[in-house]
């Protein structure tokens, strides 16, 4: 049994931890202000956000934790949920801020028509942005894509 110490050294452990990840996502924040600021329209200081998706793009447009998302969907066997994609681009998803970070990627990507959502909320890629990187992993998701599209 753990004592009352031992109760509050995990919850400062768990707050720390908390405390680090709200600091990442302000620092992702100002950032992307800090790059849709300065950049001149030459597309070398380009946004994080990922495009619209349109025939012919492939996950090579995507950047930072955007690609891993699509990545990790892609790969998996089915339909995914925000946790699962949180352990499957590498986070802790004990840590609730993780989960929701990864499933607002998820989102935005599903927005711009890389992904497709389930009525249940797991996501599975769109049966057009698979198309290009079609694989074995990939192949199953477009049946099912354009049937909940």
């Amino acid at each position: 049994m753990l004592s009352v110490l031992g109760l509050m050294e995990l919850r400062e452990a768990r707050a720390r931890q908390e405390l680090e990840s709200w600091t990442e996502v302000l620092e992702q924040a100002l950032a992307e202000v800090v790059a849709a600021a300065g950049s001149s329209g030459s597309g070398a200081g380009r946004s994080e956000r990922p495009p619209v998706w349109r025939s012919g793009m492939g996950a090579e447009v995507l950047s930072g934790v955007y690609r891993e998302v699509f990545a990790a969907v892609v790969a998996a066997s089915g339909p995914v949920n925000g946790v699962e994609l949180t352990r499957a681009v590498g986070r802790d998803a004990e840590i609730k801020n993780e989960v929701e970070k990864i499933r607002h990627r998820a989102y935005v990507l599903e927005k711009r028509g890389w992904l497709v959502r389930a009525k249940d909320g797991r996501f599975m890629p769109a049966p057009g942005a698979v198309a290009l990187d079609a694989s074995p992993a990939s192949a199953g998701h477009r049946r099912p894509g354009t049937a909940t599209a």
